[in-house]
């Protein structure tokens, strides 16, 4: 009987590891759309700034300046309550040891 206890608790460990794995990996698709999020904002950003700053120097629009925020519009984006609680850590992994 001694033999199986080991095994038992080697299966538990098994699953508890898969289980954590699987929560690391919605944690990660999670964390990589929040960083698409944000990398989109500040193109965004940047694109307007560059606008802004050729309107203001030459009364006209940079094509290259124009052209970079039109990379990153393909992303299908993050909302911002979403982005929010990703931010405060409501959707943070908890550690759970078995």
């Amino acid at each position: 009987m001694k033999t199986e206890a080991p095994t038992t608790s080697l299966g538990q460990t098994l699953e508890w590891l898969r289980k954590e794995l699987a929560e690391m990996q919605v944690q990660d698709q999670r964390l990589l759309l929040t960083l698409r999020h944000l990398h989109s904002v500040l193109e965004e950003l940047r694109t307007e700034s560059a606008h802004w700053e050729d309107a203001r120097s030459s009364g006209g629009t940079s094509p290259i300046r124009a052209r970079a925020g039109s990379e990153t519009r393909g992303r299908p984006p993050v909302s911002s309550k979403g982005l929010a609680r990703l931010i405060r850590g409501e959707d943070s992994r908890r550690s759970s040891l078995p």
